[in-house]
C-alpha cells in the first residue's frame, strides 16, 4: 500500500510586493522540499515507496491576515479580484517551478496519474459558480506552462497545500497560515514556554486588522476560500 506523508512549507505573502515577487520564494520552496524527500529517512517502507513515486509536496500560504491588511481590505468584505491575481500567481510559479524540476531531473513515476500530465492545472477544474465572485483571467503564460507540462511533466505530483501554520508563524512572526488573527497580541505556550505575538506592522496598521471575534458573518472568508481553491491541487 501507500502512506502519504506531509512535506509541507509556506509562502509569507507579506514579503511579497508584487505577484511576479512569487517567482523566487516559489522556486526555492519546490526545489528545498523536492531535495528533502531523498535526504530524509523513512519509518515505513510504505511512505517510502509512495513518496519516491509521487515526491507529493504541501506549500501553502502564511501572513495573509497581514497582507490584508496591508492592502487595506479584510475577511468581511475582500477583495476578490486581488486574492485571485495574487492566488495565481502564486499557484503558477510552484507548478513551472515543479516543470523546470521534471525538465531537469526527470517527472516522478506517478507522473501519469495526475492531470498535469494532461496539461490541466487546478484552475482548469474549478467550479465555474466562482467566477461570480472573481473574473476568470489568465494573467500568467498559462498556455506556455500547460504545453510544457504536456511534453515534460511535473516532478512533484502534488504542490499546495493551505496548511495550519502555527508553530511557523511564531518563529517568522507571521499571523497563522490564512486564517484572522483572534487579538492584535496573543499568549501562545507550548512545552517551550509562553511566547507574547504581536501582529505584524501593529504600528501602521492596528485599525486595519479584522480581528475574528469581531466578524459577524463567515461569508466574506468563504468566499476567499472559495477564489483561493481555484489553485490549488490538493
Amino acid at each position: 500500500g501507500e502512506i502519504s506523508l506531509c512535506t509541507l512549507s509556506a509562502i509569507n505573502w507579506g514579503n511579497i510586493k508584487t505577484p511576479a515577487d512569487f517567482a523566487k520564494p516559489c522556486e526555492l520552496a519546490v526545489r528545498g522540499l523536492d531535495a528533502l524527500l531523498d535526504y530524509q529517512k523513512y519509518p515505513v517502507l510504505a511512505a517510502e515507496l509512495s513518496t519516491n513515486k509521487r515526491r507529493p509536496l504541501g506549500i501553502g500560504i502564511i501572513n495573509f491576515a497581514y497582507w490584508l491588511a496591508k492592502h487595506d481590505t479584510n475577511y468581511s468584505n475582500p477583495d476578490l479580484n486581488l486574492v485571485d491575481e495574487w492566488a495565481e500567481a502564486w499557484s503558477y510559479f510552484l507548478i513551472k517551478a515543479s516543470n523546470e524540476l521534471a525538465i531537469e531531473q526527470g517527472a516522478c513515476p506517478g507522473v501519469c496519474e495526475t492531470r498535469y500530465a494532461d496539461g490541466v492545472v487546478p484552475m482548469d477544474t474549478r467550479k465555474t459558480d466562482v467566477d461570480e465572485l472573481a473574473e476568470y483571467v489568465e494573467r500568467q503564460d498559462w498556455a506556455s506552462l500547460r504545453e510544457s507540462l504536456r511534453k515534460h511533466g511535473v516532478r512533484n505530483s502534488t504542490l499546495m497545500a493551505l496548511m495550519p501554520a502555527e508553530t511557523s508563524a511564531q518563529i517568522s512572526n507571521s499571523t497563522n497560515g490564512i486564517e484572522p488573527p483572534r487579538s492584535l497580541v496573543s499568549v501562545k505556550q507550548s512545552k517551550h514556554g509562553v511566547l507574547k505575538q504581536v501582529v505584524p506592522g501593529i504600528h501602521k496598521l492596528k485599525n486595519k486588522y479584522e480581528l475574528l471575534w469581531d466578524q459577524q458573518s463567515p461569508e466574506g472568508y468563504l468566499k476567499i476560500m472559495a477564489v483561493l481553491q481555484k489553485y490549488i491541487d490538493q
